[in-house]
């Protein structure tokens, strides 16, 4: 029998917890709630990643741990009339099961109404699955879609096909990969393989969710890899070709100055403009980290960036108001973007509790920056991403802190 202990994210437990808050940071109100605390046991407990909103205003996500046979959960997170919120765990996962155990990566949804995700252990070979959750009369039914997926956050298209960072590629150092539906099964194709030029100098491990533009382009960030030894990571696009294959381009080699964004993990978003906006958890002038926007230049201007400028909207300086970003981060219809980040406060046992952090566009070309919220321990710990929905509330997770010590799920509202 596998056995397997999830590694708590904090050993302080809280006696209580308050449900509502009221915060006031730099200018910029918010009203901060609590919407469930993670329990353990039947419930979920550390939540992997952030969640997913469907058309009604319900939440998906993963747990790492917890649930019926204690190998992790899918949860729905469901509003009620009177302001509360109702969880149901949509799935247990089990270690003696091939279907896998610990979702790591959260879960994305189509227009029917099926989950998407990915698992760290178990399956067939041991490595994890990618699956499917699809709803049947008032149940969910469960499909093993890929192994040996690694725990890849996965995007879908407009006719259902997922991408992501899937199996080992060509050269063992990962590939984005694409499952296609088909009757009875889901076919996999790998786009491109990393790490077959020398010295990995077009990337190595594609960790991070990939985004798309509105032209159907893809992109997204290597840990490693690049011209800059011993190699801190490349930004890269992924262009459909019209045969089905697709190219690759570089976009940036990380360590490319002094300050420059190192290993990269936290994803892209793209705006309207096809300018790329990620984060890194280290680099920038005290190493703490950076939040960058890399813009397309005029033809004929490429330079080391291959038609790509580099600007870094904000480099954390002080981990008191938050550091060290590697979440993804998310914009909103003004062109805010959002993110989380370690730092703040250290009521967490003498660590770090995290941030919610906000930066937006000035009319001078600058960015500013604003902490919407430092968790405390007993509100949340270590923030695991946010969503943003059409209103501007944000929705999240914390991996630990809250009343059980197990994570919470928040709203901040503007």
């Amino acid at each position: 029998m596998k056995t397997c202990s999830i590694s708590k994210t904090v050993t302080l437990i809280m006696a209580s917890t308050a449900i509502v808050f009221g915060t006031v940071l730099s200018g910029w109100a918010t009203t901060f709630k609590v919407l469930h605390q993670f329990a353990g046991n039947q419930d979920g407990e550390v939540p992997s990643w952030g969640v997913t909103e469907d058309s009604s205003g319900n939440l998906f996500g993963t747990a790492y741990g917890g649930g019926q046979f204690q190998g992790g959960v899918v949860f729905e997170l469901s509003p009620n009339q009177d302001g509360t919120w109702s969880e149901t765990v949509v799935y247990n996962f089990d270690f003696n099961s091939n279907v896998g155990s610990m979702p790591a990566t959260g879960v994305v949804l189509d227009h029917d109404g099926n989950l998407y995700g990915s698992t760290v252990s178990g399956g067939p070979n041991d490595s994890g699955t990618a699956f499917e959750l699809s709803p049947i009369g008032g149940g969910w039914t469960i499909e093993v879609l890929y192994e040996k997926n690694g725990a890849a956050r996965m995007i879908l298209d407009s006719i259902g096909n997922l991408y992501g960072p899937l199996g080992p590629g060509d050269y063992l150092g990962g590939a984005i990969g694409k499952l296609s539906p088909a009757p009875g099964e889901w076919n996999y194709t790998a786009l491109h393989s990393f790490c077959q030029t020398p010295g990995c100098k077009d990337g190595i491990l594609p960790l991070s969710p990939l985004a798309w533009d509105a032209a159907g382009n893809l992109y997204g960030t290597t840990l490693e890899g690049g011209i800059y030894q011993p190699g801190y990571g490349v930004a890269y696009q992924l262009r459909p070709r019209a045969d089905g294959t697709w190219a690759y381009h570089i976009l940036h080699w990380f360590s490319a100055f002094v300050g420059d964004a190192v290993l990269p993990n936290g994803g892209m978003v793209v705006d309207s403009k096809g300018n790329v906006y990620g984060s890194s958890g280290v680099g920038g002038p005290t190493f703490t980290g950076t939040v960058f926007k890399l813009s397309p230049q005029p033809p004929g201007q490429w330079g080391q960036s291959v038609g790509y400028s580099e600007t870094q909207l904000y480099t954390f300086p002080d981990c008191a108001q938050g550091c060290g970003p590697e979440n993804p981060l998310v914009m909103d219809k003004a062109g805010n973007l959002y993110g989380t980040a370690g730092g703040g406060s250290t009521s967490c046992g003498g660590f770090y509790c995290g941030v919610v952090f906000r930066l937006s566009p000035r009319r001078d070309g600058t960015w500013k920056y604003v902490v919407l919220r430092k968790f405390s321990g007993s509100d949340g710990e270590s923030p695991a991403g946010v969503i943003v929905d059409a209103n501007g509330n944000l929705f999240g997770t914390t991996r630990g802190g809250g009343q059980y010590n197990k994570g919470v799920i928040f709203e901040i509202t503007p």
